[in-house]
């Protein structure tokens, strides 16, 4: 992606997208960007037309038997192997004498991928489903009214505004359209007695939420969350502004000495891009059972890297076909030794699960993600609409906070940790102790004087990793010297890698805790890292 400075007409990013092109601007004096793109099947020619539709009719009037129509993993290599013989012979009986072959195969390629993509793909949104820079799409009604508008990446640049108006419209029967697939690979009802239709959608890595008519009133609206396929590493957020690397030290000791952790936020605040960081903290040698009904944690990733990764997928639907977080909780408390994942604690299985912490079954670390926009709201949330008693409720070890800081003009959002509470039992009560905690002029959680080896979480890491409190809080202020290292390495990415972050881990902790001085260990590491940089 190229970006260049904002002037009134000139684009702040300009890139391609599957060979469609694409222009970011900000205009002056507005709160929002321009996204623009340039198909280039509205530029084809009365020729290219006409081939196209002999090529879709030729499709469509032989279908061999036995080919499975409803399948798009199978529909869509079919059509382009068909569409593409269809329209080089066309091509290739319009073409002047002398034509090179290659250009017009090359031609017809292109041509047979448009025809694909209008009918076994989802047309023009293609180019923002496929958009890495794309987070959220949303469809108004009525939509051939309304521009499709997108929100962008916080990554995507500084320059750039990320809530964006497209130039793109879309017309009530490719909505329609679009409707009738989701509803095809969900098997889930939309109609006026359910208006309401939600889903992941794993074939586009996105979640979907229809709403329709008699809740909006002006036909179907359509809402697309984008899955990250991306696994953001604790010092690639440090270098994003999102935390202190005093606190990502904090949550690898989390991690490593077995607590309980709850990541809170609003939606879109990043909680499962914490999450994912917090997985990679755990040593390879460390079963992790994953828990989600959405499936957001990129599992085949960590996988692919070594991680011993047990996925588990739960419904509240049983039409579905899978089990209820409850039943998957109590299966994952059956399979030995784990740590917990839960992709999302809302609902009847927080209680199973603080019987399972409060009764010792929940061997290991146990983490999830809660919506909540405070510590205390998460309290109060666990108790009033989750059924937890405060006395469970403090088998929690910390709340972790992140939050979306929007820019005064509402143009920009940054996502940063603001708060860290440990919860106490108070006599049968839940307390809250902020550890972390924004103070002016700082735009992530800092250290409050309750972060010290007296602290229940210090002392719980201690006990699961057998070193006293005060070595172990020397440790953590340590390693943040490492991942400082590692956030401002300007060595190239694959210092930054995330098989790089795995082997730093395993390091970092060996010298560490092998050495009665941890300092000559983090200089043992520090060489280690030299070492690595200049190879890489």
């Amino acid at each position: 992606m190229e970006q260049s400075a904002a002037g009134t007409d000139e684009a702040v990013a300009h890139y391609e997208v599957g060979g469609v092109d694409v222009r970011v601007l900000s205009p002056p004096n507005s709160s929002y960007g321009l996204y623009l793109v340039a198909p280039p099947e509205y530029g084809l020619n009365p020729s290219h037309l006409h081939a196209l539709a002999d090529a879709l009719q030729s499709i469509t009037s032989n279908v061999p038997d036995g080919l499975d129509i409803l399948s798009l993993e199978t529909m869509r290599p079919y059509i382009k192997a068909r569409a593409k013989d269809v329209l080089y012979k066309h091509l290739s009986s319009c073409a002047r004498p002398g034509s090179a072959d290659a250009a017009l195969n090359d031609e017809a390629e292109k041509l047979s991928e448009l025809l694909c993509k209008y009918t076994a793909g989802y047309g023009v949104l293609e180019t923002l489903l496929t958009d890495p820079l794309i987070q959220d799409i949303y469809i108004d009604s009525p939509s051939w009214k309304n521009p499709v508008q997108v929100v962008l990446r916080s990554d995507a640049g500084t320059s750039v505004r990320q809530k964006c108006r497209t130039n793109i419209y879309v017309g009530s029967r490719d909505v329609q359209s679009f409707v009738s697939r989701v509803k095809f690979e969900t098997g889930l009802p939309f109609s006026e007695a359910h208006p309401v239709l939600e889903a992941d959608m794993r074939r586009l890595g996105a979640r979907v939420t229809l709403v329709g008519p008699p809740l909006s009133a002006k036909g179907v609206s359509v809402a697309i969350r984008k899955h990250s396929s991306d696994i953001w590493t604790l010092p690639k957020l440090i270098r994003n502004g999102s935390l202190s690397p005093l606190l990502s030290s904090f949550l690898w000791a989390c991690v490593l000495g077995r607590r309980t952790v709850l990541v809170a936020g609003s939606r879109g605040a990043g909680k499962t891009t914490l999450l994912g960081a917090m997985l990679l903290e755990f040593p390879l040698s460390q079963r992790i059972v994953l828990i989600e009904d959405t499936p957001e944690v990129p599992a085949s990733k960590m996988q692919a890297l070594g991680y011993d990764v047990q996925t588990m997928r739960f419904s509240g639907d049983s039409e579905l076909g899978t089990g209820s977080a409850q039943e998957a909780l109590r299966a994952s408390l059956r399979m030995g030794e784990s740590a917990i994942i839960i992709g999302e604690v809302r609902g009847a299985e927080a209680r199973v699960l603080y019987e399972s912490m409060r009764a010792g079954s929940a061997g290991s670390a146990v983490l999830g993600t809660i919506h909540g926009n405070s510590a205390r709201g998460v309290l109060d949330r666990a108790l009033e609409d989750l059924g937890v008693s405060e006395r469970a409720f403090s088998s929690t070890d910390i709340v972790v906070v992140i939050g979306l800081i929007r820019s005064p003009d509402g143009t920009r959002f940054a996502r940063r940790l603001v708060e860290v509470a440990e919860v106490r039992d108070a006599g049968g009560k839940g307390q809250l102790v902020d550890l972390f905690t924004t103070q002016p002029g700082c735009n992530c959680a800092k250290p409050t004087p309750d972060f010290s080896p007296s602290c229940k979480t210090v002392k719980g890491i201690s006990e699961a990793l057998g070193v006293d409190p005060g070595s172990m809080l020397d440790i953590i202020r340590l390693r943040a010297h490492a991942d400082q290292a590692l956030a401002e390495s300007d060595r190239g990415d694959s210092i930054h890698g995330d098989a790089f972050r795995v082997s730093s881990n395993e390091v970092l902790s060996h010298h560490l805790f092998a050495h009665r001085d941890p300092q000559a260990g983090l200089r043992e590491w520090k060489e280690w890292f030299d070492e690595q940089a200049k190879a890489a």
